[in-house]
């Protein structure tokens, strides 16, 4: 069996793709567990803790999204439907201080 990705069936391809980025994701969303496991649930979630957290699970689970986006075996369509997903949060993510710096609660009232 070879190991050059063109060579390989798009099953065995996308088991080589998984088992090369495995570690460094699984380290990751280990990381992302421990993290949120020392969130304070007690306190009351606003708009804007509840955009920071969907930000920081999203910077966690980032890779899962690019190894999935990059999988032969799953349809073109719905990996750039993926890639795009992954874009629009990167752009969400880039902006994310700016969006707290600047939300205030009723401050068009």
């Amino acid at each position: 069996m070879s190991t050059n990705p063109k060579e390989l069936n798009p099953l065995e391809a996308s088991v080589a793709l998984i088992a090369k980025s495995k570690r460094s994701t699984d380290r990751t969303l280990r990381a992302l567990n421990v993290d949120m496991e020392q969130e304070n649930t007690l306190v009351q979630d606003t708009p804007n803790t509840r955009l920071q957290k969907v930000l920081k699970i999203y910077r966690g689970i980032k890779p899962v999204f690019a190894v999935i986006g990059s999988l032969p075996l799953i349809p073109s369509t719905w990996r750039a439907a993926i890639v795009m997903f992954t874009q629009a949060l990167d752009a969400l993510t880039a902006v994310g201080g700016e969006i707290t710096a600047e939300f205030k609660a009723g401050k068009d009232l």
